[in-house]
């Protein structure tokens, strides 16, 4: 019984002995499962690594660009701000010369009408004159004209009356 035991006990030994073979050779390639992945993942964290680093120094040029954008963004506003100062003057400027072109014109203006209502008043009074030497014309023609006619007739009746006594001596 002693050697049924013992070979229970050696045979119980051996099953456990190749179950705990076939335990560990399940874990060993498990292990190497794990290595195999574990490499992959430090290597594609070794990989993760150099892009972030990549990136930082992509973020780090990106920020130098931002810097320099901001700088020019802040110099064009400053260039901007001068722009508009110099156009509100000379926007100023250009309204008092228009203000002042204004009041020339209307003074102009007025000027040019008053001369015109002088010149029309000279106009007028040069018309009357002028009608009135017509009209003073008009009659001194047809004055000379009755007088001329009357001067003929005068002169017909002195040469009639000169013609017969001459007849009455013959």
């Amino acid at each position: 019984m002693k050697e049924a035991i013992k070979t229970i006990a050696i045979v119980l030994l051996v099953f456990v002995a190749v179950y705990y073979a076939l335990v560990v050779d399940r874990v060993n390639k498990r292990m190497d499962q794990l290595n195999s992945q574990d490499s992959l993942s430090v290597v594609t964290n070794e990989d993760f690594n150099h892009q972030l680093n990549d990136l930082r120094l992509q973020f780090i040029g990106r920020g130098k660009h931002i810097q320099e954008f901001q700088k020019s963004v802040t110099d064009l506003n400053d260039k901007l701000d001068i722009t508009k100062a110099v156009f509100s003057a000379k926007i100023d400027s250009l309204g008092l010369i228009i203000g002042e072109f204004r009041m020339n014109t209307e003074t102009e203006f007025a000027s040019v009408k008053n001369d015109i209502e002088d010149l029309s008043g000279q106009l007028a009074s040069y018309k009357r004159q002028t009608q009135r030497t017509l009209t003073d014309l008009q009659t001194n023609i047809s004055r000379m004209s009755r007088e001329a006619t009357d001067l003929d007739k005068r002169i017909k009746t002195l040469e009639t009356a000169a013609v017969e006594p001459e007849k009455k001596r013959k």
